[in-house]
Order: structure tokens, then C-alpha cells, then sequence
């Protein structure tokens, strides 16, 4: 049987409105669509609706536009976007998809969605804007060794990296400077 709500795959979930011990209703769903009826049935921004009218709210977000999901401000609350995201050419997948499951189809969604990316990963990062500081993230008072370390392994490979491009002059200074480096660091040693 074919999900109620996206008429794509099948139904592995069954919703039940049950009165005084008694099934009244029953709509199958894919656990995609149940994902999106949950987050709608349990929006603290909305009043409770009943299931028959969250199946409607989440079939016109799955309509024929397949528009995405977004969050706003509101915590918790679900709008639809007003231009539809386009689809990962190798999957299929959409950011409505995305944002149900939590996870991607293929490496080529981060590049197919990597505008929708960002504010996720700034708000799971809790930065603004998201950028990574690395293994060894400058701090104050640090020491004078993990600097001259960090620095050497810079130069190292930018070494490797001429030498891959055969730059050889680029090269040569680089050996150069670390050469002088080295010395450096062996004096004060």
C-alpha cells in the first residue's frame, strides 16, 4: 500500500485516531511523512489539530510542487518555502526529504544543497558565520613551540604542494625557509 501523504512509497506506518476504544480513523504513511506528521502534531506553535487535518497540511507540502520545508524564528513552527529546491540529480533527494530523515542520499546533495546548508550548520555550531578553526585553534598565551609547529607543518605542505604542481622555484624556498626553521628551532634548543 502506497503512503497517504506522498503517494511515492510504501506505507509502514499506520496513524489510528482511536475514540472510547475504538479505531475511528486510519492513515497508512512511509516513515518520512510520519516524520513530518509527528513534527506537526507535536508543534507547540500551533494549536493541536486533528490527524485528519495534519494528513491535508503535509499531502500540500508533498503536492505536485514538492515545495521544502523550512524552520523559522518560531520554535518548532514548519512553513513551506515559496520556490521549490531543486532535486539531487544523482538520488533524487529534496531538502523536504533531507530535513524528514536528517541525513543526505549521496555526497553530491552537500554541493546540490550547500546554500540551505549553512544556517544549519551556524545554528548547530552555535557561530556566526560557520568556519572551522582546525585541530589546533589559536588561543591566547600559546606557546611559542605550537606556534613554530604549526607553522612548520604549514610550510610542509605547501612543500608538497608545489612539488605536486612542479613548481620547483616555490619549492626551493619553501625547503629554504624550512631548512632556516629548523636551524632556528634547534639553536633555541
Amino acid at each position: 500500500m502506497d503512503c497517504q501523504c506522498c503517494n511515492k512509497k510504501p506505507a509502514r506506518v499506520r496513524i489510528c485516531d482511536v475514540d472510547e476504544n475504538a479505531i475511528q480513523e486510519q492513515y497508512n504513511v512511509c516513515p518520512d511523512c510520519f516524520a513530518l506528521v509527528k513534527r506537526y502534531m507535536f508543534d507547540m506553535a500551533r494549536p493541536l489539530m486533528a490527524t485528519d487535518d495534519v494528513i491535508r497540511e503535509v499531502q500540500g507540502l508533498l503536492g505536485p510542487a514538492d515545495k521544502a520545508i523550512a524552520l523559522p524564528d518560531a520554535a518548532g513552527a514548519i512553513t513551506p518555502l515559496a520556490d521549490s529546491v531543486p532535486a539531487c540529480p544523482e538520488c533524487g533527494m529534496t531538502l523536504s526529504e533531507f530535513k524528514a530523515r536528517g541525513r543526505f542520499g549521496c555526497p553530491r546533495d552537500y554541493e546540490v544543497f550547500a546554500e540551505h546548508l549553512d544556517p544549519l550548520f551556524e545554528r548547530i555550531h552555535d557561530t556566526q558565520p560557520a568556519r572551522h578553526q582546525g585541530r589546533l585553534p589559536a588561543r591566547e598565551g600559546e606557546s611559542e613551540l605550537v606556534t613554530r609547529r604549526r607553522k612548520a607543518a604549514e610550510l610542509k605542505a605547501r612543500l608538497d604542494a608545489a612539488v605536486a604542481e612542479e613548481n620547483y622555484e616555490l619549492a626551493a624556498r619553501l625547503r629554504d625557509e624550512i631548512n632556516q626553521q629548523e636551524g632556528t628551532t634547534r639553536e633555541q634548543a
